[in-house]
């Protein structure tokens, strides 16, 4: 009886092993056998043999330009076998293209609405200023009037005056750095400079962020985080807007490329025009988060002058609208500079307070308590402030502090900060602040009151040993 056992097993065996060899020799054969019916059956001809289409390479190969997978597929087909579909409609592939849009366009459409799904609904009641958040690039407090420099900027000056002034505003020893303190409330970095949270959080709080900008510092990745952007380029020589893009869309100036100066267009009024139009035209009610980022580009004085004053005289009528159309409800504007390579000074200078320091001024219409704080901030107070205005649920980490109380002595009086810069390129030099005093610690470190001596000029170290060893110990430590 072993032997029936035996031939089972081995019928077995023969079974298995001609089921995995038969669709083998079948497709090895299956061409040969197509070619020899094609001369009797001319639709066999007509039929395609995959194993001859996609056998070796072809460096000649159509490769689709279509998005989707499945779209791209049938294009990639139709181009193939041609032969095949010589007699369907010659329009086949312009539908495929069509199909190809409207699944991209659906795609986008649900990615929107899950994202939107996802934000904080402002709820009546809730805090909802609109917020101008406006960027100048490559300014200098002494460029500025509510600084100390009367006439330069009188619209902001007089907002300024109903608002908070920061005297130390702190940003990074390069403009890199400077940036990534802005707009992720970190104060230092590992990573993307161009990370931009604040516009995140501002999205995912419910509000409508609008970005206008004359400089090109965000990369298209971040501009998600806007329901829309405006750029616009100017002409290198004349300062002046040559193009204005808002999306695929582009618009040229061309008032801008006569010779009659009379009617040119500034990049400050070009942009101020947009803010009042995204502002009061949006699709939905949520509240309007409105960045706008100038970089202050000419280096001629009387030109400098010209396009600060421009850009005062356009946000201060801009503001000024938008307060009598909103019907006295909450605003909030927030002028933050940011240093450019030109205004860091040389590496002898970088850790100074002139190249460390940038202006910040706040202005609440709730609030319009005039109010000068000599305590140091820095531009990585700008996110948590904002976050506390509007009452967000959305706050990214950070180490920034609000600031939106600062115009009482005894919330600012609450915290005590310590700040730490080293010289780019040199990590053994290193500055540290802390309440009035300023240490700088490299071959032989130096002392300073800044109250009595701002322009560092006086080395106090060895009158206050006690104060310099309490500020070693945060020069010592690792830069991260």
């Amino acid at each position: 009886m072993h032997w029936i056992g035996r031939s089972i097993v081995v019928l077995a065996l023969i079974i298995i092993v001609a089921i995995m060899l038969w669709p083998r020799s079948w497709r090895e054969n299956e061409p040969a056998s197509r070619q020899a019916q094609a001369a009797e059956d001319p639709l066999v001809a007509r039929l395609p043999i995959a194993e001859e289409h996609f056998s070796g390479t072809d460096d000649n190969a159509y490769v689709s330009s279509l998005d989707n997978d499945l779209t791209r597929s049938l294009d990639q087909m139709v181009a193939a076998h041609g032969e095949v579909f010589e007699e369907s409609d010659a329009g086949l592939q312009d539908r495929l293209a069509d199909a190809d849009r409207r699944l991209s366009s659906i795609k986008s459409e649900i990615r929107t609405a899950m994202r939107n799904a996802n934000r904080q609904v402002r709820l009546p009641g809730q805090s909802s200023p609109l917020i101008m958040l406006v960027v100048l690039e490559g300014i200098s407090k002494e460029e500025l009037g509510f600084y100390g420099h009367p006439g330069a900027t009188p619209l902001l000056e007089d907002l300024a005056e109903r608002g908070t002034v920061f005297e130390a505003c702190y940003a990074g020893p390069t403009p890199e750095i400077a940036r990534y303190m802005l707009f992720t409330g970190s104060g230092h970095s590992d990573g993307d400079h161009r990370e931009n949270l604040l516009a995140a959080m501002m999205w995912n709080s419910g509000y409508r962020p609008l970005l206008l900008e004359n400089g090109n510092w965000i990369a298209k990745s971040e501009r998600r985080f806007y329901d829309d952007s405006i750029h616009v380029a100017t002409n290198a020589d004349t300062h002046l807007p040559e193009l204005l893009m808002q999306g695929e869309a582009e618009v040229r100036i061309v008032a801008n490329q006569n010779d009659d100066s009379s009617d040119d267009v500034t990049t400050a009024r070009l942009l101020a025009q947009q803010v009042r139009q995204m502002a009061t035209t949006g699709r939905d009610r949520r509240p309007a988060f409105i960045q706008l980022h100038w970089q202050i580009t000419a280096t001629a004085p009387e030109e400098r002058f010209r396009q600060i004053a421009d850009i005062d005289q356009s946000v201060g009528r801009v503001f000024h609208d938008l307060q009598q159309k909103r019907g006295g409800r909450s605003m909030m504007l927030v002028v933050a500079g940011l240093p450019t390579e030109a205004s860091v000074g040389t590496e002898a200078t970088s850790l100074s307070e002139q190249s460390l320091q940038v202006p910040l001024m706040i202005h609440r219409t709730r609030n319009p308590h005039g109010a000068t704080v000599a305590e140091p901030c820095g531009l990585l107070d700008v996110l948590p402030t904002l976050a506390e205005a509007i009452g967000s649920s959305r706050v990214p980490p950070h180490n920034g502090v609000s600031l939106l109380n600062w115009e009482d002595d005894s919330q600012r009086k609450k915290v005590t900060r310590v700040f730490r810069w080293s010289r780019p390129g040199n990590a053994n030099e290193v500055a540290v602040r802390q309440g009035p005093w300023k240490a700088i610690f490299g071959a032989t470190p130096q002392l300073f009151f800044l109250p009595d001596d701002p322009r560092e000029t006086n080395d106090v170290a060895d009158e206050n040993q006690e104060v310099l060893e309490a500020l070693a110990k945060y020069g010592q430590i690792e830069q991260r």
